[in-house]
């Protein structure tokens, strides 16, 4: 049976981890607004917790690899709630980066653990089926912290909401102690000669322009849209805000189907391209619709962004013949890297251009992304 006690544990604590990650999104107009900062400043809250992570795979492989799962999500999950309980004493905006930065120093050890629990605790004939999986329970997460942020702040307040978040971390510990096995940390570790090697290869090149390109602009429009929504209806709450985030669901399967739809379609390249086609698709859109409208694109935004991530995932492990690990570390490096900067810029690119010219620039941005998909081997 795939679905054992122990996965079953491990993907509990992969969706509430990843809650932690996204809990501010929904709620950063209100933050923005509390604590008098702009939306480029309100954003670095996602980038302080993002930017540790494309950091991960160079910094962290150097001691994991000597730490037992358990006792790293023992340790860190612990660490993870006290940070997360200490928002409730927070009156200044430095204070709450740091914490997020706190946080963000913390879920690259979390995520790597818990990763190694769902590919060891099952056979192996079964491990592409329990990360996939994986994939759904970080999908469900990071819908699960927006929901929670923004329910909780407009039914109390923010500090709530994280503290919320904080005793939700408790639950997985709890449930460790059910766990009847361990396993040892396999993280892909990166070096100078390693990443140029990886580098001198023109596919992985375009691949990761690709992923950097298409990410930037979806995690940009995930972290503006809330403003754009406020700037429309003024008296949005954060519970409201966070119902844009639904689409961010079709994620899971998209990413079950994304292999399906790029056989349907003769190849990865065409699977590619669709995606790019429908993400493309829900960007113009944004220029002409409201609340309902903008749910509704957001399900076109998410499901051609998961299709690329799903399929350039897949594809860079199929060309990677060897140095394997090295290709998935600086793949995740790229993804969180690209992701950071998305979170932060557009917020600027927002308050000195507008929306639609913001959207006008996003595009373009797009159009790179289409040129170097056109450049990847499939």
């Amino acid at each position: 049976m795939l679905l054992t006690r122990n996965l079953v544990v491990a993907l509990i604590a992969t969706i509430i981890s990843f809650s932690t990650l996204y809990i501010p999104q929904p709620m950063l107009p209100l933050l923005a607004a509390n604590f008098d900062v702009s939306a480029g400043e309100a954003g670095l809250l996602m980038t302080a917790a993002m930017l540790p992570l494309a950091f991960a795979p160079a910094l962290y492989g150097y001691f994991l690899q000597a730490i037992p799962a358990r006792l790293m999500l023992t340790v860190a999950l612990s660490l993870l709630a006290l940070d997360q309980l200490c928002f409730y004493f927070v009156d200044e905006f430095w204070q709450l980066i740091v914490l997020r930065l706190c946080q963000g120093l913390l879920l690259p050890a979390i995520f790597t653990a818990l990763m190694t629990y769902c590919a060891s605790m099952v056979p192996a004939a079964m491990v592409r089926r329990a990360m996939g999986f994986y994939i759904g329970a970080t999908i469900l997460g990071g819908f699960s912290g927006r929901l929670v942020g923004g329910l909780f702040a407009s039914s109390f307040d923010w500090r709530t909401a994280f503290v919320v978040m904080g005793v939700m971390q408790l639950l997985p510990l709890i449930l460790l102690l059910k766990v009847d096995a361990d396993a040892d940390i396999n993280f892909a570790r990166l070096d100078a000669k390693g990443i140029l090697r990886v580098l001198a290869n023109r596919h992985y090149r375009f691949m990761f322009l690709s992923l950097a390109s298409i990410f930037f602009v979806f995690s940009g429009i995930l972290n503006i849209i809330p403003f754009h929504l406020q700037d429309l209806e003024p008296d949005t709450t954060p519970l409201v805000i966070s119902m844009l985030y639904l689409g961010y669901l079709i994620g899971a399967p998209v990413s079950f189907f994304s292999e399906s739809i790029s056989r349907w379609l003769g190849d990865e390249r065409k699977g590619l391209f669709l995606g790019l086609a429908i993400h493309a698709f829900g960007l113009v859109m944004l220029l002409f619709v409201a609340l309902q409208g903008l749910i509704v694109m957001m399900f076109f935004l998410a499901a051609g962004f998961f299709l690329i991530h799903a399929l350039l995932s897949g594809l860079a492990n199929h060309l990677a013949q060897e140095h394997k690990g090295v290709v998935n570390g600086l793949y995740v490096s790229i993804y969180y890297f690209s992701g950071a900067l998305g979170s932060w810029l557009p917020g600027y690119l927002y308050e000195g251009l507008g929306w639609k010219d913001m959207i006008l620039l996003f595009m373009l941005i797009l159009g790179f992304c289409a040129w170097s998909i056109s450049q990847c081997r499939a």
